[in-house]
């Protein structure tokens, strides 16, 4: 948000409706995030994620929070869990899961760039809980065409 409204970028890309009226703001595209376990591993209780472990990332804990407290009540908290692991890279995240080092929480596209599907598992849970993503751009002029060439690109593709 802050790149667009500095003009460092025209468009963006972000998971909260900005409030700056300097910005449009449009939905581009919803985005649930999924438990993703081991394959072969099942969770049905709190103290299954105890034992499994939890691999973190820089938004980890916050969509693993917003996830578990809705599917397991009354749990102790993401913080309360064992860490097995951290990663900082998008591509490197479901490494440690995939290799049954504990269970991690990502947006289903994350997931589904995931090459070795075949060694994780997403979780059904009972209450989803699903981002918007939203296209934002300066209020004060319109998109360039090439700008509006790469949105309609990735709508077709991602939206």
């Amino acid at each position: 948000m802050d790149a667009v409204l500095h003009n460092r970028y025209e468009i963006g890309l972000i998971t909260q409706k900005p409030d700056d009226r300097r910005l449009v703001a449009e939905t581009f595209a919803h985005e649930p995030l999924e438990l993703i376990l081991p394959a072969g591993r099942e969770v049905e209780r709190w103290e299954d994620l105890e034992q499994i472990g939890f691999i973190d990332h820089p938004d980890g804990q916050a969509m693993a929070t917003r996830l578990l407290s809705r599917n397991f009540p009354g749990n102790a908290g993401v913080r309360n869990l064992p860490q097995r692991g951290f990663s900082n890279q998008i591509s490197l995240i479901l490494e440690p899961v995939a290799r049954g080092l504990g269970f991690t929480v990502l947006p289903q596209f994350a997931r589904l760039a995931w090459p070795a599907q075949n060694a994780i598992t997403a979780m059904t849970c009972q209450v989803p809980v699903t981002d918007t993503i939203w296209l934002i751009h300066r209020a004060e002029w319109p998109l360039s065409r090439r700008s509006e060439e790469v949105v309609i690109h990735l709508k077709q593709h991602f939206g």
